[in-house]
């Protein structure tokens, strides 16, 4: 006869299967591609990050600072923003999550473009990933290419305006010359306010197709801007620390 205690452990084993199978499980891609109408590829300064959070993991190591005066790579989020947590429960806390599996080549390039691709790459892949349509290796896959891409015209402008102020009129002018009449209407800029350095240039949202488009017509930045809805300018001028 099985007692009350072993009964229960039975319980919430099952229960933790359930979880682990179930709850957090890769959505099936037809489920959820027709939801997303675009999507928004998000890069952040990475001397504003540590400015503007410097408890972040990746600021605290060193890693931020190590990669230089670059954007890193935040996210790549289906949109409309309601889109987030698709088919998994939303307030699991990411440590208790089944972790991403990646290749190790990819592992690396995300590495090299995120502020702490090992807590990262769990946190957007369940909040936003799961949304997106596509298997995980080709939803972080799409978001580096493209992020790499972004940063060959961001990177020059914020490196130039180091300390001075950075208007987004100017970026959206660099994205009209490097891709066309137009495609500055698909950027937008953040700012945030840091301790002691006031309001501060922080993030670039570029709005693009919806991710499974993306995986489907594997665009270069300049294609996905041209079919990408516009956005607002953001924020009109701030510092870059």
């Amino acid at each position: 006869m099985i007692s009350v205690t072993a009964a229960l452990a039975v319980v919430v084993a099952a229960a933790v299967a359930f979880s682990v199978l179930v709850l957090d499980r890769e959505p099936r891609p037809a489920d959820v591609a027709s939801a997303s109408s675009s999507s928004l590829l998000v890069v952040t300064w990475g001397p504003s990050l540590c400015k503007v959070e410097p408890s972040n993991s990746g600021c605290r190591s060193g890693h931020v600072g190590s990669l230089g005066e670059t954007f890193i790579l935040h996210g790549l989020w289906p949109q409309p923003s309601t889109e987030q947590y698709c088919d998994v429960p939303k307030r699991t806390p990411d440590r208790s999550r089944t972790p991403v599996s990646l290749p190790p080549a990819l592992q690396t390039d995300l590495k090299a473009i995120m502020s702490d691709s090992a807590i990262m790459t769990t946190h957007e892949w369940y909040a936003h990933g799961t949304c997106s349509g596509v298997a995980p290796p080709d939803y972080f896959g799409i978001a580096a290419t493209l992020a790499d891409q972004a940063g060959t015209v961001l990177d020059p402008i914020f490196e130039q305006a180091a300390g001075q102020q950075v208007s987004s009129r100017a970026v959206r002018r660099a994205f009209d010359a490097r891709f066309g009449a137009g495609a500055g209407k698909r950027v937008g800029l953040t700012c945030r306010n840091a301790s002691g350095a006031g309001s501060i240039m922080y993030e670039v949202q570029i709005s693009l197709p919806p991710v499974v488009d993306l995986h489907r017509d594997a665009p270069t930045l300049g294609d996905a801007l041209a079919k990408g809805p516009t956005v607002p300018p953001g924020c009109g001028q701030a510092r870059v620390p």
